[in-house]
């Protein structure tokens, strides 16, 4: 093995790795060393502590000097061919500013992650700016209403997503910022106090296309009732804060779009004292921050769509100019549950354990299973920037998981539906199994007369040769025959000594399966992926206890 082959390797894959993503993954560049370099895993530990050095390395040089390595060691046709199944360009000039904006009502599910890792994607291709706004200011909407402890549940799924954002910014920690900016709008005429009912409101307005009386309110008596907001004098329904748009908007939603609302008992985790009673809506909230921020590109759902039209109105008045912006279609799926609210009301109520369970399309329920991050980035790259609508695809996020650990997730046998068979003969005590596929390191296995085989298999081909994989062939029955050991091309089958196993539990996201495993299942640590010969690919939770992430 010639180590300086395997550290340049090392710093190829690394370098690699830090330009596509902003970050080299550690993990990533030593499964690819021991996919690259077999013989490597036999110095496991010396070519891990290696890795480790040049990831840190590479993760300490600017963007700058990564293009610099990454020409001095000739990488950039491997990069461009990697780059060709990446996103499309956009137009940038200097240093571009992207945001993610979170609801933080709960953890992020793969719905949101098209969002999160589009913008993130972007921001490190162009060595741009990501900020991380939470969205929180509505306290009122039970369907959107903010909750403490997500704003944490968000950051840690960002972090595992391999996000790193350079600011981060809380919305409803803003709101004089925002008032401040209304109070311009009254000033120049472009706002007003609308005290209207409603619905006669809409009927006016909105139908018949007419001015309300409001409209016509100087801008003096508009900044005397926004007094009369802020200092709760309304009550919630009594007045709204209004944008002035033309009243021959196609679209009736965009006329005079309501940028503040009263709430009488506003329900917010971080004002839990006297919390503020008049509110922005998103529409005006995050038209400010982009502003105040200096975003320069929006990637945005399609369903968001009529908020960039009642921002164009505001930006024109002052006189700003907007964002550019990029719209991707919504991923849904009829499987899973996509709405946060209803995961809480239906964890509330014990359909589900919590944000984690495997039922569930959280990011987090997925890392319980052993989905990478980096299988979900390559899937939401591979849907691209479209603004086409998706169905969720497990069986492509899965393939691309499959990628991912298949080379670095060790083999195990685990019969779940055991059947016991009694051999004739044993002719080995013991055989080695390859650990990894690419058969770097072997397993031990003890061998006895008695074995457990699968349920499934047993009564697929009782009576016909199969082979015991790695073990012999045999006459499958009750009492089986043994017929050799040499390797035929027969149906092969896993199997578990009964003599000496141990017992284990594969969770899966419909139910849960006990089983016999071979005893080396013993020495599988916590969040260690295996792959359950035949079975199919799962993560330690704990000794003994697995996640199905898939076949």
């Amino acid at each position: 093995m010639e180590l300086e082959n395997i550290r340049k390797a090392a710093e190829r894959h690394a370098l690699l790795n830090a330009l596509e993503y902003g970050k080299a993954s550690e993990k990533s560049v030593a499964g690819k060393i021991f996919a690259e370099f077999p013989e490597a895993r036999k110095n496991a530990r010396e070519i891990v502590k290696m890795v480790r050095e040049v990831t840190e390395k590479v993760n300490s040089l600017s963007r700058e000097e990564l293009e610099k390595l990454c020409s001095e060691l000739g990488a950039e046709r491997e990069r461009g061919n990697k780059e060709k199944k990446m996103l499309p360009e956009l137009p940038v000039t200097g240093r571009p500013v992207f945001r993610i904006a979170p609801n933080p009502n709960g953890p992020l599910h793969i719905g949101h992650a098209r969002m999160v890792v589009l913008n993130d994607e972007y921001a490190k291709r162009y060595n741009g700016k990501l900020i991380l706004r939470f969205d929180d200011t509505d306290p009122k909407n039970p369907e959107k209403r903010p909750v403490k402890e997500a704003y944490d549940l968000i950051r840690e799924d960002l972090l595992w997503l391999g996000v790193r954002w350079h600011q981060e910014i809380i919305a409803s920690r803003r709101l004089s910022i925002y008032y401040d900016y209304f109070e311009r709008c009254l000033e120049k005429g472009i706002a007003y106090i609308c005290t209207c009912d409603a619905e006669e409101w809409r009927k006016l307005v909105r139908e018949k296309r007419e001015k309300c009386r409001c409209r016509e309110r100087a801008p003096e008596e508009n900044l005397r009732l926004w007094e009369k907001m802020l200092s709760h004098e309304f009550k919630e329904g009594e007045a709204v804060a209004r944008i002035k748009t033309s009243l021959e908007e196609q679209d009736p939603a965009l006329i005079d779009w309501v940028a503040f609302r009263i709430v009488d008992n506003p329900q917010h985790p971080l004002y839990e004292q006297n919390p503020p009673k008049v509110w922005p809506t998103l529409d005006f909230a995050s038209a400010i921050d982009d502003k105040l921020c200096g975003v320069t590109h929006i990637l945005r759902g399609k369903d968001l769509a009529i908020c960039e039209k009642r921002q164009r109105t505001l930006y024109r008045a002052f006189g700003w100019e907007y964002p550019k912006v990029f719209v991707f279609g919504k991923i849904f799926s009829k499987k899973f549950v996509f709405s946060t609210s209803r995961m809480r009301k239906e964890i509330k109520i014990g359909v589900y354990s919590g944000f984690d369970d495997p039922r569930l399309p959280t990011l987090r329920a997925f890392r319980k299973r052993g989905i990478t991050a980096q299988a979900i980035r390559n899937y939401i790259i591979s849907l691209g920037l479209s603004e086409a609508e998706t169905t969720f695809d497990e069986k492509i996020l899965y393939a691309e998981n499959r990628k991912i650990i298949d080379a670095i997730s060790k083999r195990f046998f685990l019969v779940l539906n055991p059947v016991k068979i009694e051999l004739n003969e044993l002719p080995l005590s013991v055989v080695r199994a390859p650990l990894y596929p690419d058969k770097s390191e072997y397993r031990e296995i003890e061998t006895s007369k008695v074995l457990f085989v699968e349920k499934e298999d047993f009564e697929k081909f009782k009576g016909k040769e199969v082979r015991l994989m790695h073990f012999c062939n045999v006459m499958l029955d009750k009492k089986a025959k043994v017929t050799g050991i040499e390797n035929k091309d027969i149906p092969k089958i896993h199997w578990v000594c009964a003599e000496s196993f141990v017992r284990a539990k594969l969770i899966y996201p419909e139910k849960i399966a006990e089983g016999f495993a071979e005893k080396n299942l013993e020495s599988v640590e916590e969040n260690e992926l295996v792959q359950f010969e035949r079975v199919g690919f799962a993560r330690c939770d704990r000794k003994l206890v697995f996640y199905f992430a898939h076949k």
